[in-house]
Formats: structure tokens, C-alpha cells, sequence
């Protein structure tokens, strides 16, 4: 099946919420951030959200270094997570099962690579941490798809819990002022202002919608 055409504001909002993805999950991650950049050419939409993944002390050992390298994948997987949902919430299909087809075909960053390549190059990494060391191809794919599926698994779980105001966020960057037809530059700390009042704005939903309990005497 075909994933749904995305052009112009469409194809914007896909990147925004891509991206915001990958900027709420580092910070979750423990990573500093920085602004989300979204371009647009033709039609459709790049972007690019700075992360300094740094990592906390020293990585001196292979738990260290497992920790760090498991916080990196799931920033680059928690776009494609959002993505999913996006395009859950855009047309109303749950495209769970087109995981490889928008892993394959993500949102392409000013690198010109994609969130797949900068993840399997990790992804072998820790392979080699965690597994009995290979030099049979297709024992190394399988030991880098197993340990995909179990990040994407525990990223998808964390998505989770910021996905709702994440949605809410991605609303108030879409009406941002860009700074040209072409180009939306949001700051981080604009963009901490806007994740303040949508999580404000979450809460006080989640007030409104708790039914009040009964008064005893």
C-alpha cells in the first residue's frame, strides 16, 4: 500500500510533528536541545532539529556506553514514531505495518541522510556491545533488526507520554511566523514557551474532562 501524498501545508505539518518528535524525546533523554528548522522546496518539506546529544560523564564502560548509545537511537526513532501517528490522525489509518516504508522514506535533514542511516550506523555499534561479535552478514542484520525492534518498542512507549501535547505543540509551531516562504526558524526558546502553554493547556483539559467527586459529610 502507498503511503497518502503529502504536499505544501500538509507536508509541512508531517515535518513539524517528525521533528518535534525528535526534539521532546531528547529532551526526555536527558540531551540538550536547540531550534527546529523546517524548508520547504517544491512542495514538500525538510527539516532539521538541533540536538546536542553530549553525552553526561565519562563513557568508560560498556554499560555507559549501551546507556548512551540506547538514548540516541530512540531520538532518531521518535520521529518516525510521530510520523505514524500523524498520518494515523491526518487519514484515519493506523499505517503501524508501513513502518519500513516511512523508515525508509524519512524526513531527509540538511546532512542529506536519513534517520535509518544514522540509526543502523548505532545500531551496530551496540550490536557489538551487547551480542557475541559476527562476521556473517546476515547474523549482524539480525542482531541490528532485534535490537531495533526492542528500542523502537521502549521509544514508542515513551512517545506515549508526550504525544498529546506534542500534537498541541506542533499546532502553535505550524502558525509561527515564518521567516520567509521558504523557511521557518523556530528558537528553542520559543519553542520551550509554546511546550509550557500546551502542556497548560493539556492539563487544564484533563481537569475539565476528571468528573468531580461526590461530597460526603
Amino acid at each position: 500500500m502507498a503511503l497518502p501524498v503529502t504536499k505544501h501545508a500538509m507536508d509541512d505539518s508531517r515535518v513539524i510533528h517528525h521533528e518535534l518528535g525528535h526534539w521532546l524525546m531528547a529532551r526526555e533523554m536527558g540531551f540538550s536541545v536547540g531550534q527546529i528548522f523546517i524548508e520547504r522546496k517544491s512542495g514538500k518539506a525538510s527539516g532539521h532539529a538541533t540536538v546536542y546529544p553530549t553525552a553526561p560523564s565519562r563513557l568508560d564502560t560498556a554499560e555507559a556506553v549501551d546507556d548512551y548509545l540506547s538514548r540516541r537511537i530512540r531520538v532518531l526513532l521518535a520521529g518516525v514514531i510521530v510520523e505514524i501517528e500523524w498520518y494515523k490522525k491526518t487519514f484515519g489509518k493506523d499505517l503501524g505495518e508501513e513502518l519500513d516504508r516511512i523508515y525508509e522514506n524519512g524526513v531527509i535533514d540538511h546532512s542529506g541522510i536519513t534517520d535509518k542511516g544514522k540509526a543502523e550506523e548505532l545500531l551496530v555499534i551496540l550490536a557489538g556491545i551487547r551480542k557475541e561479535p559476527t562476521a556473517k552478514y546476515n547474523d549482524l542484520s539480525y542482531q541490528t533488526r532485534a535490537l531495533f525492534v526492542e528500542i523502537y518498542r521502549e521509544a514508542k512507549q515513551l512517545v506515549g507520554r508526550f504525544l498529546e501535547k506534542l500534537f498541541t505543540l506542533a499546532d502553535f509551531v505550524a502558525s509561527e511566523p515564518w521567516q520567509n516562504h521558504t523557511t521557518l526558524d523556530v528558537t528553542n526558546e520559543r519553542l520551550v514557551e509554546l511546550t509550557d502553554v500546551a502542556a497548560e493547556i493539556i492539563a487544564s483539559a484533563a481537569k475539565t474532562e476528571r468528573p468531580s467527586g461526590a461530597a460526603y459529610s
